[in-house]
Protein backbone atom coordinates (compact mmCIF):
# COMPACT_ATOMS: atom_id res chain seq x y z
CA UNK A 1 0.00 0.00 0.00
CA UNK A 2 1.29 3.64 -0.59
CA UNK A 3 1.60 5.79 1.52
CA UNK A 4 -0.94 7.81 0.58
CA UNK A 5 -3.68 5.22 0.53
CA UNK A 6 -2.40 4.28 3.85
CA UNK A 7 -2.77 7.49 5.69
CA UNK A 8 -6.36 7.73 4.04
CA UNK A 9 -7.12 4.00 4.86
CA UNK A 10 -7.63 3.29 1.38
CA UNK A 11 -6.32 0.85 -1.24
CA UNK A 12 -4.48 2.33 -3.76
CA UNK A 13 -6.11 2.40 -7.27
CA UNK A 14 -4.12 0.13 -9.08
CA UNK A 15 -5.65 -2.36 -6.63
CA UNK A 16 -8.85 -1.81 -7.56
CA UNK A 17 -8.17 -2.10 -10.99
CA UNK A 18 -6.31 -5.52 -10.23
CA UNK A 19 -9.42 -6.40 -8.42
CA UNK A 20 -11.70 -5.63 -11.53
CA UNK A 21 -9.75 -7.11 -13.71
CA UNK A 22 -9.50 -10.62 -11.62
CA UNK A 23 -13.30 -10.45 -11.15
CA UNK A 24 -13.82 -10.14 -15.24
CA UNK A 25 -11.93 -13.29 -14.81
CA UNK A 26 -13.73 -15.45 -12.54
CA UNK A 27 -17.06 -14.09 -14.27
CA UNK A 28 -16.01 -15.47 -18.09
CA UNK A 29 -14.35 -18.68 -16.24
CA UNK A 30 -17.94 -19.27 -14.27
CA UNK A 31 -19.70 -19.59 -17.61
CA UNK A 32 -17.35 -22.55 -18.65
CA UNK A 33 -18.09 -25.85 -18.18
CA UNK A 34 -14.79 -26.28 -15.89
CA UNK A 35 -11.61 -24.69 -15.20
CA UNK A 36 -9.73 -26.88 -16.88
CA UNK A 37 -12.34 -26.19 -20.45
CA UNK A 38 -11.57 -22.66 -19.65
CA UNK A 39 -8.31 -22.10 -19.31
CA UNK A 40 -7.67 -24.28 -22.33
CA UNK A 41 -10.25 -22.21 -24.63
CA UNK A 42 -8.18 -18.89 -23.05
CA UNK A 43 -4.82 -20.27 -24.07
CA UNK A 44 -6.40 -21.27 -27.70
CA UNK A 45 -7.93 -17.79 -28.17
CA UNK A 46 -4.63 -16.16 -26.61
CA UNK A 47 -2.47 -18.25 -29.27
CA UNK A 48 -0.17 -19.22 -26.30
CA UNK A 49 1.59 -22.72 -25.47
CA UNK A 50 0.45 -23.15 -22.57
CA UNK A 51 -2.07 -21.79 -19.64
CA UNK A 52 -2.37 -23.59 -16.27
CA UNK A 53 -5.41 -23.32 -14.28
CA UNK A 54 -3.47 -22.73 -11.48
CA UNK A 55 -2.44 -19.47 -13.30
CA UNK A 56 -5.74 -18.72 -14.17
CA UNK A 57 -6.70 -18.97 -10.42
CA UNK A 58 -3.94 -16.59 -9.36
CA UNK A 59 -4.95 -14.28 -11.81
CA UNK A 60 -8.61 -14.54 -10.03
CA UNK A 61 -7.05 -14.10 -6.61
CA UNK A 62 -4.98 -11.19 -7.25
CA UNK A 63 -2.07 -13.35 -6.93
CA UNK A 64 -0.12 -12.23 -10.07
CA UNK A 65 -1.70 -9.75 -12.36
CA UNK A 66 -3.80 -10.42 -15.45
CA UNK A 67 -2.92 -9.48 -18.92
CA UNK A 68 -4.97 -7.06 -20.56
CA UNK A 69 -4.83 -9.63 -23.46
CA UNK A 70 -6.46 -12.11 -21.13
CA UNK A 71 -9.22 -9.67 -20.62
CA UNK A 72 -10.14 -9.82 -24.10
CA UNK A 73 -9.61 -13.27 -24.54
CA UNK A 74 -12.29 -14.14 -21.69
CA UNK A 75 -14.60 -11.76 -23.15
CA UNK A 76 -13.97 -13.25 -26.59
CA UNK A 77 -14.45 -17.06 -24.70
CA UNK A 78 -17.52 -15.98 -22.89
CA UNK A 79 -19.48 -14.80 -25.79
CA UNK A 80 -20.11 -11.19 -24.51
CA UNK A 81 -18.58 -7.71 -24.95
CA UNK A 82 -15.86 -6.77 -22.52
CA UNK A 83 -18.13 -3.84 -21.71
CA UNK A 84 -20.58 -6.84 -20.70
CA UNK A 85 -17.85 -8.57 -18.67
CA UNK A 86 -16.86 -5.37 -16.86
CA UNK A 87 -20.39 -4.83 -16.15
CA UNK A 88 -21.32 -8.68 -14.93
CA UNK A 89 -17.62 -8.62 -12.54
CA UNK A 90 -18.76 -5.23 -11.49
CA UNK A 91 -21.60 -6.70 -10.03
CA UNK A 92 -20.18 -9.68 -8.59
CA UNK A 93 -16.99 -7.91 -6.80
CA UNK A 94 -20.35 -5.46 -5.38
CA UNK A 95 -23.63 -7.23 -4.90
CA UNK A 96 -26.31 -5.13 -3.84
CA UNK A 97 -25.46 -1.64 -5.81
CA UNK A 98 -27.56 -0.82 -8.51
CA UNK A 99 -24.22 0.01 -10.93
CA UNK A 100 -21.66 -1.52 -9.14
CA UNK A 101 -19.06 0.75 -7.70
CA UNK A 102 -16.69 1.29 -10.51
CA UNK A 103 -17.58 2.72 -14.21
CA UNK A 104 -17.32 1.23 -17.28
CA UNK A 105 -18.92 4.57 -19.05
CA UNK A 106 -17.94 8.21 -19.50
Amino acid sequence: MDAKAAVAGKPPIKSVYAEQAAAMIRVSRFRARSARAFAAMLRDELGWRSLSRQAVYDWEAGRTSVPAAAILAAAHVANVSVEELFESANRFRCPGTPHGAISGGA
